[in-house]
């Protein structure tokens, strides 16, 4: 079985709660389940590629995509398509997404029409049913990896994956150079979208930052009471 990696630079960024219902997929977990996306969600599209490459025992290519959802976020689109070789591809990897809080979705349909994602003919749950697939994500214990594992649904011969999608609550990206590789260590580049800078914060953190402002402006208001009190009657 081999590898397939998309190695690219960190980023770090503020943690904060993505908009999505899915479960979020924290630092050091695998094994998860990718949730089918609500394509109600999908949004805008702001970039599209394909990346292609030959290493020695195997050839692909990467097809890549970023959406800003219905919540003002960041998706990043991937679907990886075997073209030629002996080696099969097992995973995938996508880095860059340290500090950011990810949702991992799936989606089998050819949403792009002419565009470069094709409908999936590897075993997928992007329909919500139980399909077969053997395919489960999970994250690097920085956080900064994202992994897909095919299992047993590996690609062979000219198959290509579902679409993977990470949700993020990024705002910003930009195209970073990494590496493909097999696990025998032959490598061809590849360019990939990235999130870059701040991170939407949750509700939450909003309530507790403006809770705090107002605490501060209320002790400044009391403050200033006071002194005006001993000024008035001193």
């Amino acid at each position: 079985m081999k590898t397939l990696i998309l190695g690219l630079a960190l980023v770090p960024a503020a943690m904060a709660a993505t908009p999505a219902a899915a479960t979020v997929i924290l630092p050091g977990q695998t094994g998860m389940v990718f949730t089918p996306l609500d394509t109600t969600t999908r949004g805008t599209l702001l970039s599209s590629t394909t990346q292609s490459g030959t290493a020695a025992t195997i050839s692909g290519t990467v097809a890549e995509a970023v959406y800003r959802n219905t919540f003002g976020t960041l998706d990043f689109y991937f679907q990886v398509f075997r073209t030629g070789g002996t080696a099969e591809i097992d995973a995938l990897n996508v880095s860059s997404f340290a500090g950011y809080l990810v949702d991992a979705f799936t989606d089998g349909t050819d949403f792009d029409g002419a565009g470069p994602f094709a409908t999936v003919n590897n075993p997928t749950l992007a329909d919500g049913t139980p399909s077969g697939s053997t395919t489960r994500v999970g994250r690097s214990n920085d956080g900064s990896v994202m992994r897909v594992d095919f299992g047993l649904n590996g690609l062979t011969g000219s198959e290509n994956s579902t679409t993977y999608i990470f949700r993020t609550n990024a705002i910003n990206f930009a195209p970073q150079t990494g590496n493909a590789t097999v696990s025998n260590g032959t490598s061809f580049n590849v360019l990939a979208p990235q999130p870059i800078g701040p991170a939407v914060p949750e509700p939450a953190t909003w309530a507790m930052m403006i809770l705090g402002m107002a605490s501060v402006g209320y002790a400044a208001r009391r403050n200033r009471s006071r002194v005006a009190t001993r000024v008035r009657f001193g």
